[in-house]
């Protein structure tokens, strides 16, 4: 079923309009990509028992982290963290 079809008929089934079918779906997944995000965050979080990433820049540059792969884990969670405020102003939550 190709996805203007599929689109219709869902959209009848839960009886709402295909725009607020899609806009919905869109939603959902944005906050999908939200909580992965979030978990990669706290993923990262775990692994240097810190809980900003401004903690882990500073205990990296005191040289009580090693800075292989914490450097790296550091640019992860900014990235991730630019991600995310760019993700909840698409929603309309920014």
């Amino acid at each position: 079923m190709d996805v203007q079809a599929l689109t219709l008929e869902l959209s009848n089934t839960l009886a709402i309009s295909e725009s607020e079918l899609i806009r919905k779906g869109l939603l959902a997944f944005i906050e999908k990509e939200i909580r992965l995000a979030e978990w990669e965050i706290a993923r990262i979080r775990e692994r240097y028992d810190v809980f900003s990433k401004e903690s882990l820049y500073q205990a990296i540059q005191d040289g009580e982290i090693p800075g292989h792969p914490a450097w790296e884990d550091y640019i992860v969670w900014k990235n991730k963290e630019a991600h995310i405020a760019r993700l909840r102003q698409m929603a309309g939550r920014g």
